[in-house]
């Protein structure tokens, strides 16, 4: 077991515990230096004071920084304190087994599990080994001597979980910060996508108008106003959509988008004939539908060159089906644009399908189905 990997500095929460391990070694450094003022210090003191300033050194330098954890860093500064703790306490006769407790904070905060918890176990260990042993079996284990290694075992193996809940909350910012971009990321392309099935054919019909006008102005034709006050109802309708869009709430209905349809093919100057025998639509797949009719509607009058159009709306066995054929130029290439990979977005959103291909004679087809037991598709293919 490994634990999860800290990849920033000490998290803004818990430099209370990278400092609290640095006021722990203040009883080292005062302890060397009452060393050093003692008047009949020995060579042995100063080599004393020496040692515990080297291992409360060791020990600054490491928490200074000890996130993100380095094992290479843990296992120098582990290994220079073992060796230090062993002059200390074996060779100059200190009998202070509790400076094993600052190996074991160290190896407990950046050694990986289970090296870790060995790690710390042998500090354990080497703090209960030149205890006084004397006296019976259950003295020995539930007397006063045990109460040391017990605390250095316990607080290594404490600094172990820190480092795991640390590192945990480092993975779950992380994440929560990815899930934040990942739902910016949606909220543009739902707003990319809207825009654009919104305005596509709000533009289309305000240029055609717009050039009608303009057509019957030169003739002197007094309907030119009418199409010019029609351009100006369009402009603000594109407004108000936007204004929807950007805050989520359009959602447009099949009856308005079949009678908005019907308007637009004509003011192409476009025939249209609609059969619609579905006497209902599920609420879930109304939207839906209504974005592909008007997606399909927009394509018809921008890009087809088509004299007249057919719209299909049937129901039946729980499911809907939407066909919108013409008879203008057809597919071209390969490339099915924007606009129907996001309406197959939100058909394969809802187990959906679309086809779309060549008419049965000449012409452009675009055929969605909701509500059948169909495996989606990841994009939207033109059918040869």
């Amino acid at each position: 077991m490994s634990l999860p990997t800290i990849r920033s500095g000490t998290p803004q929460r818990m430099i209370w515990l990278a400092t609290f391990a640095r006021l722990a070694i203040m009883p080292v450094f005062l302890g060397a230096l009452f060393l050093l003022v003692e008047p009949r210090r020995s060579a042995s003191d100063l080599a004393a004071a020496v040692g515990l300033a080297v291992l409360g050194a060791i020990h600054v330098l490491y928490w200074w920084r000890p996130w993100p954890s380095r094992q290479r860093s843990a296992v120098a500064a582990a290994a220079g304190m073992v060796l230090t703790n062993f002059v200390l306490l074996h060779l100059l006769g200190l009998t202070q087994p509790l400076l094993w407790l600052y190996p074991a904070l160290i190896v407990g905060a950046g050694l990986r599990v289970p090296a870790a918890a060995v790690g710390v176990g042998l500090t354990a260990l080497a703090a209960a080994v030149p205890m006084d042993q004397e006296g019976t079996l259950v003295d020995r284990i539930l007397g006063p001597s045990h109460s040391v290694p017990l605390s250095i075992a316990l607080a290594g193996l404490g600094m172990i979980a820190v480092r795991q809940l640390i590192a945990l909350n480092a993975d779950l910012h992380a994440t929560r910060a990815e899930l934040a971009d990942l739902a910016v990321t949606g909220e543009r392309e739902r707003l990319a996508r809207e825009l654009h099935d919104l305005l596509g054919r709000t533009l289309s019909l305000i240029a055609v108008k717009a050039e009608l006008a303009s057509r019957l102005s030169a003739k002197g034709d007094p309907s030119a106003e009418a199409e010019l006050g029609d351009v100006q109802r369009l402009a603000r309708q594109a407004v108000r959509d936007v204004r929807e869009a950007i805050a989520g709430d359009h959602a447009p209905s099949v009856a308005a988008e079949l009678a908005a349809a019907e308007a637009a093919l004509r003011t192409a100057g476009i025939t249209v004939s609609v059969a619609n025998t579905a006497a209902s639509i599920e609420p879930a797949h109304e939207t839906t539908i209504a974005w592909a009719l008007r997606e399909a509607v927009t394509n018809v009058v921008k890009h087809s060159g088509a004299r007249t159009c057919r719209i299909s709306l049937e129901a039946a066995d729980g499911s809907i089906t939407l066909d919108v054929d013409d008879d203008g130029r057809g597919p071209i290439g390969g490339d099915t644009g924007t606009g129907l990979d996001g309406l197959a977005d939100r058909i394969h959103a809802l187990g959906g399908t679309i086809e779309v291909g060549p008419s049965e004679g000449r012409g452009f087809r675009l055929r969605v189905r909701l509500g059948a037991a169909a495996p989606p598709r990841p994009h939207v293919e033109i059918a040869r």
